[in-house]
Protein backbone atom coordinates (compact mmCIF):
# COMPACT_ATOMS: atom_id res chain seq x y z
CA UNK A 1 0.00 0.00 0.00
CA UNK A 2 2.91 2.82 0.71
CA UNK A 3 6.33 2.53 0.24
CA UNK A 4 9.42 3.36 2.58
CA UNK A 5 9.78 7.07 1.27
CA UNK A 6 5.97 7.62 2.20
CA UNK A 7 6.50 6.24 5.65
CA UNK A 8 9.55 8.53 6.48
CA UNK A 9 7.54 11.28 5.17
CA UNK A 10 5.20 11.07 7.59
CA UNK A 11 7.94 11.59 10.78
CA UNK A 12 8.57 15.11 8.90
CA UNK A 13 4.94 16.09 8.17
CA UNK A 14 4.52 15.23 11.75
CA UNK A 15 7.22 17.32 13.27
CA UNK A 16 6.37 20.19 10.62
CA UNK A 17 2.60 20.24 12.08
CA UNK A 18 3.31 19.80 15.52
CA UNK A 19 6.18 23.04 15.52
CA UNK A 20 7.32 24.58 18.04
CA UNK A 21 5.31 22.55 20.95
CA UNK A 22 8.37 19.98 20.64
CA UNK A 23 10.71 22.94 22.44
CA UNK A 24 8.37 22.12 25.23
CA UNK A 25 8.02 18.28 24.91
CA UNK A 26 11.50 17.60 24.99
CA UNK A 27 12.32 19.77 28.33
CA UNK A 28 9.71 17.54 29.98
CA UNK A 29 11.02 14.31 28.72
CA UNK A 30 14.46 14.82 29.83
CA UNK A 31 13.18 15.61 33.34
CA UNK A 32 11.74 12.13 33.91
CA UNK A 33 14.99 10.31 35.55
CA UNK A 34 14.71 13.26 38.30
CA UNK A 35 11.34 12.99 38.67
CA UNK A 36 11.04 9.18 39.25
CA UNK A 37 14.31 9.21 41.59
CA UNK A 38 12.84 11.54 43.96
CA UNK A 39 11.32 10.30 47.64
CA UNK A 40 8.20 12.38 46.99
CA UNK A 41 5.56 10.10 45.68
CA UNK A 42 4.09 12.57 43.70
CA UNK A 43 6.97 13.40 41.91
CA UNK A 44 7.15 10.13 40.57
CA UNK A 45 3.33 9.72 39.62
CA UNK A 46 3.71 12.87 37.98
CA UNK A 47 6.25 11.05 35.58
CA UNK A 48 4.67 8.11 34.84
CA UNK A 49 1.25 11.02 34.11
CA UNK A 50 3.90 12.33 31.73
CA UNK A 51 4.42 8.69 30.07
CA UNK A 52 0.48 8.47 30.03
CA UNK A 53 0.34 11.40 28.39
CA UNK A 54 3.35 10.45 25.73
CA UNK A 55 1.53 6.87 24.79
CA UNK A 56 -2.09 9.02 24.23
CA UNK A 57 -0.29 11.80 22.00
CA UNK A 58 1.56 8.92 19.85
CA UNK A 59 -1.56 7.29 19.69
CA UNK A 60 -4.13 9.84 18.52
CA UNK A 61 -1.41 11.74 16.68
CA UNK A 62 1.05 9.70 14.84
CA UNK A 63 -0.89 6.21 14.95
CA UNK A 64 -4.05 7.57 13.88
CA UNK A 65 -4.28 10.96 12.00
CA UNK A 66 -0.80 10.17 9.92
CA UNK A 67 0.09 6.23 9.95
CA UNK A 68 -3.58 5.79 9.48
CA UNK A 69 -4.00 7.53 6.13
CA UNK A 70 -2.08 4.76 4.17
CA UNK A 71 -2.54 1.70 6.68
CA UNK A 72 -5.41 0.89 8.07
CA UNK A 73 -4.50 -1.22 11.26
CA UNK A 74 -2.19 1.49 12.67
CA UNK A 75 -5.41 3.40 13.67
CA UNK A 76 -6.62 0.29 15.57
CA UNK A 77 -2.65 0.14 17.30
CA UNK A 78 -3.57 4.00 17.85
CA UNK A 79 -6.72 3.96 19.75
CA UNK A 80 -4.52 0.81 21.57
CA UNK A 81 -2.08 3.70 22.56
CA UNK A 82 -4.76 5.69 23.80
CA UNK A 83 -6.07 3.13 26.08
CA UNK A 84 -3.14 2.08 27.12
CA UNK A 85 -2.37 5.64 28.14
CA UNK A 86 -5.63 6.04 29.89
CA UNK A 87 -4.42 2.83 32.02
CA UNK A 88 -1.28 3.82 32.84
CA UNK A 89 -2.54 7.13 34.24
CA UNK A 90 -5.42 4.80 36.48
CA UNK A 91 -2.52 2.80 37.29
CA UNK A 92 -0.36 6.10 38.47
CA UNK A 93 -3.09 7.33 40.64
CA UNK A 94 -4.17 3.52 42.28
CA UNK A 95 -0.80 2.02 42.87
CA UNK A 96 2.12 2.92 45.17
CA UNK A 97 5.41 2.81 43.06
CA UNK A 98 8.43 2.81 44.73
CA UNK A 99 11.73 5.61 44.34
CA UNK A 100 14.69 3.83 42.17
CA UNK A 101 17.83 3.11 44.67
CA UNK A 102 20.06 5.75 44.52
CA UNK A 103 22.70 3.78 43.63
CA UNK A 104 20.58 2.51 40.49
CA UNK A 105 19.78 5.90 39.87
CA UNK A 106 22.54 6.89 37.24
CA UNK A 107 21.84 3.79 35.19
CA UNK A 108 18.03 4.54 35.33
CA UNK A 109 18.89 8.34 33.68
CA UNK A 110 21.83 6.93 31.67
CA UNK A 111 19.20 4.44 29.96
CA UNK A 112 16.41 6.96 29.68
CA UNK A 113 19.03 9.24 27.81
CA UNK A 114 19.44 6.72 25.81
CA UNK A 115 15.80 6.13 24.78
CA UNK A 116 15.15 9.75 24.61
CA UNK A 117 18.21 11.45 22.87
CA UNK A 118 19.99 8.38 20.75
CA UNK A 119 16.67 6.45 19.56
CA UNK A 120 15.45 9.29 18.13
CA UNK A 121 18.15 9.66 15.45
CA UNK A 122 17.19 6.39 13.93
CA UNK A 123 14.55 8.22 12.14
CA UNK A 124 17.62 10.68 10.70
CA UNK A 125 19.89 7.46 9.73
CA UNK A 126 17.50 6.12 7.71
CA UNK A 127 15.98 9.00 5.84
CA UNK A 128 18.72 11.62 5.87
CA UNK A 129 16.75 14.14 6.71
CA UNK A 130 17.19 16.20 10.18
CA UNK A 131 13.09 17.11 10.14
CA UNK A 132 12.33 13.06 10.17
CA UNK A 133 13.70 13.25 14.12
CA UNK A 134 11.33 10.38 15.97
CA UNK A 135 10.94 12.70 19.12
CA UNK A 136 9.59 11.20 22.57
CA UNK A 137 6.03 11.13 22.64
CA UNK A 138 5.01 12.17 19.14
CA UNK A 139 6.36 8.38 17.22
CA UNK A 140 5.18 5.45 18.93
CA UNK A 141 8.22 3.29 18.84
CA UNK A 142 10.62 5.94 20.77
CA UNK A 143 7.69 6.34 23.30
CA UNK A 144 7.18 2.68 23.98
CA UNK A 145 11.22 1.47 23.94
CA UNK A 146 11.92 4.60 26.68
CA UNK A 147 8.35 4.44 28.62
CA UNK A 148 9.38 0.63 29.06
CA UNK A 149 11.97 1.89 31.89
CA UNK A 150 8.94 3.32 33.74
CA UNK A 151 6.57 0.38 33.30
CA UNK A 152 9.21 -1.63 34.58
CA UNK A 153 9.26 0.01 37.86
CA UNK A 154 5.85 -0.33 38.71
CA UNK A 155 4.50 -3.44 40.92
CA UNK A 156 4.37 -6.40 39.44
CA UNK A 157 0.77 -7.48 39.48
CA UNK A 158 -0.06 -3.64 37.99
CA UNK A 159 2.37 -4.80 35.42
CA UNK A 160 0.81 -7.57 33.65
CA UNK A 161 -2.03 -5.82 32.32
CA UNK A 162 0.43 -3.68 30.76
CA UNK A 163 2.24 -5.61 28.26
CA UNK A 164 -0.04 -6.86 25.62
CA UNK A 165 -0.15 -3.82 23.50
CA UNK A 166 3.93 -3.49 23.82
CA UNK A 167 4.52 -7.00 22.86
CA UNK A 168 1.82 -6.76 19.82
CA UNK A 169 2.87 -3.37 18.62
CA UNK A 170 6.87 -4.76 18.86
CA UNK A 171 5.74 -7.78 16.62
CA UNK A 172 4.27 -5.55 14.21
CA UNK A 173 6.25 -2.54 13.96
CA UNK A 174 9.40 -5.63 13.50
CA UNK A 175 7.45 -7.11 10.73
CA UNK A 176 6.42 -3.58 8.99
CA UNK A 177 10.27 -2.12 8.98
CA UNK A 178 10.86 -5.93 7.78
CA UNK A 179 9.02 -5.59 4.76
CA UNK A 180 10.06 -2.26 3.60
CA UNK A 181 13.53 -2.97 4.23
CA UNK A 182 14.30 0.06 6.91
CA UNK A 183 16.83 -1.65 8.65
CA UNK A 184 18.01 1.34 11.28
CA UNK A 185 14.08 1.10 11.96
CA UNK A 186 14.91 -2.45 13.62
CA UNK A 187 16.55 -1.26 16.38
CA UNK A 188 13.59 0.02 17.67
CA UNK A 189 11.60 -3.02 18.48
CA UNK A 190 15.00 -4.38 19.64
CA UNK A 191 15.84 -1.48 21.87
CA UNK A 192 12.34 -1.75 23.48
CA UNK A 193 12.87 -5.13 24.55
CA UNK A 194 16.17 -4.34 25.84
CA UNK A 195 15.35 -1.45 27.79
CA UNK A 196 12.41 -3.54 29.56
CA UNK A 197 15.04 -6.27 30.34
CA UNK A 198 16.97 -3.53 31.88
CA UNK A 199 14.11 -1.56 33.51
CA UNK A 200 12.91 -4.85 35.47
CA UNK A 201 16.48 -5.39 36.31
CA UNK A 202 16.57 -1.80 37.88
CA UNK A 203 13.00 -2.10 39.59
CA UNK A 204 13.01 -1.49 43.47
CA UNK A 205 11.47 -4.88 44.46
CA UNK A 206 14.55 -6.82 42.66
CA UNK A 207 16.94 -4.33 44.25
CA UNK A 208 15.20 -4.94 48.03
CA UNK A 209 15.46 -8.57 47.62
CA UNK A 210 18.89 -8.42 46.42
CA UNK A 211 19.80 -6.69 49.72
CA UNK A 212 21.66 -8.55 51.98
CA UNK A 213 20.19 -6.07 55.04
CA UNK A 214 16.79 -6.19 53.80
CA UNK A 215 15.97 -9.35 55.65
CA UNK A 216 16.87 -7.43 58.91
CA UNK A 217 16.94 -4.16 60.45
CA UNK A 218 19.82 -2.23 62.38
CA UNK A 219 19.65 -0.97 65.72
CA UNK A 220 17.76 2.49 65.13
CA UNK A 221 20.43 5.41 66.02
CA UNK A 222 18.58 8.23 68.51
Amino acid sequence: MFGPQVFLRLFIRLNQDFWPWQLLVVPLTLAVPWMMCRPTHAWRRLAVWLVAAAWIGSGAGFLVRYFGEINWPAVWFGWAFVAQGLLIAVLAICCHSEAIPKGRAGVFTGLWLTGVVALPWVTVLQSGELGAMAVFGLTPDVTLAASSLVLAMMPRVWLWPLLPIPLVWVLFSAATYWALQLVWFLLLPAATLILFALGCWLSPSLARSQDPQSGHRGPVRR
